[in-house]
């Protein structure tokens, strides 16, 4: 059974956000889950339950058809298949030697979705990532089609989706009041951005042990981070999952809005509890964004992908030239995820992460993931923002406040490291 759905502008702004010219640098706005783990991995069973997953998970079968505010998603008419990468040594634990995260997910002339089973050259320590275009899912939706594909391994029934409604039909379903415009008035938290790549690169840590109130502390972090450069306002940005607004709807799609948290090294947990409680409340995190110049959402429908795209790196070389940003940081927190859950088929997997997706405007992109062992933090930064070990310095000190919080001075500011 085909099917047809009108693209929405947030999706057609991701897409503009590709960058195919440079095969080495190729990047899009991809969402990565990555299963890590052991074993001796049955591949046949694995491409067998990626197959079968997506062939119920109609999202995953995305392709881009038409042509600007008549644009939709279209069946690509192919499943999405599992493909197996040797010979590279892989830790799993940064972006280095890593060049298939890159990979470009052309959802143009393919669905915007694969699997990767990487396979460890001198160890038995394996990755299986699930790669999404942020324009076809979310980290949400992600989760939903590997969930899908581990019940196909146990031979579970599959859920399937049952819905293909968009973000801004969500939304709008929630409340009517649009989003107040934000200008370009914060600084990063690691300083002034330097040099002339627009590229960035990610590190992760794994903290082991149980820590409460992992987003508040992490986020004040940030805020003291920034305030050792700079002591303008620090605007953090939370995504939010807008199915909770609908909580019969199975759907991998992109349906996530967010909330613009006032944040300051003076804020303690209970200040952001509230804040978050608040926000809430009055559905701040349905309110679609608005962007200077731009007199309404749905305009992005009519302009080409290649005038958007021209767009948005002249914002970032804009805020590459002032160092101001709309938001100092994005937190993606995906919450507790039971690892064991995604062992199936000689794959025994002892941890689940979470890459935060590239966007050349973001100042510093956050991802949190717990589990019974303990949490993972993935922290991405721009090249310009991250020389001179102020990426490591950032993420050192995130994990700090991740494991010994703000309330009680323990915080050790710049000298200090986890």
């Amino acid at each position: 059974m085909t099917f047809k759905r009108k693209l929405s502008p947030t999706e057609r702004f991701y897409i503009s956000c590709d960058d195919f010219n440079a095969e080495e640098t190729a990047t899009c706005v991809a969402n990565q889950m990555v299963l890590e783990g052991h074993g001796n991995i049955d591949i046949s069973a694995w491409q067998q339950a990626v197959t079968q997953a997506s062939a119920v998970l109609q999202g995953t079968r995305f392709k881009l058809a038409g042509k600007l505010g008549f644009s939709y998603w279209a069946d690509a008419g192919q499943t999405t298949e599992l493909e197996v990468i040797r010979g590279l040594s892989w830790d799993g634990m940064s972006d280095k030697l890593a060049p298939f995260l890159n990979r470009p997910l052309d959802v143009k002339t393919s669905t915007g979705c694969e699997v990767l089973l990487v396979l460890g050259e001198k160890s038995d320590k394996h990755h299986i990532i699930f790669r999404t275009h942020h324009a076809v899912m979310d980290g949400r939706g992600t989760k939903t089609f590997a969930d899908e594909v581990l019940r196909a391994l146990r031979q579970q029934p599959l859920q399937g989706d049952n819905s293909f409604v968009r973000d801004i039909d969500l939304a709008k379903s929630v409340t009517s009041i649009k989003s107040d415009k934000i200008n370009d008035t914060v600084s990063a938290p690691t300083g002034v951005p330097a040099g002339q790549d627009f590229g960035s690169s990610w590190q992760r840590r794994t903290l082991p042990g149980s820590y409460k109130k992992i987003l508040a502390n992490a986020g004040i972090s940030i805020a003291k981070l920034a305030n050792l450069y700079s002591d303008s306002t620090v605007r953090i940005q939370l995504p939010v999952d807008l199915r909770m607004h609908d909580t019969d709807i199975i759907s991998t799609g992109n349906l996530t809005g967010g909330l613009l948290m006032q944040v300051s090294p003076e804020t303690t947990t209970a200040d952001w509890a509230k804040q978050i409680k608040l926000k809430l409340a009055d559905n701040e995190h349905a309110r679609m964004p608005r962007f200077t110049g731009v007199p309404a959402l749905n305009v992005l429908n009519w302009v080409p992908l290649a005038w958007l795209k021209k767009c948005n790196d002249k914002l970032a070389l804009k805020r590459q030239e002032t160092g101001q940003y709309r938001t100092s940081a994005i937190i993606s927190n995906l919450g507790f995820l039971k690892v064991d859950e995604y062992s199936a088929a000689g794959f025994n997997c002892s941890s689940v992460f979470f890459i935060p997706p590239y966007f050349n405007t973001t100042a510093l992109f956050l991802a949190l993931a717990g589990n019974k062992e303990g949490v993972e933090v993935i922290l991405r930064i721009p090249h310009q923002l991250s020389s001179n070990g102020r990426s490591e310095h950032a993420l050192s000190q995130i994990c700090h406040g991740i494991c010994y919080g703000h309330e009680h001075g323990l915080y050790r500011g710049a000298s200090g490291g986890f």
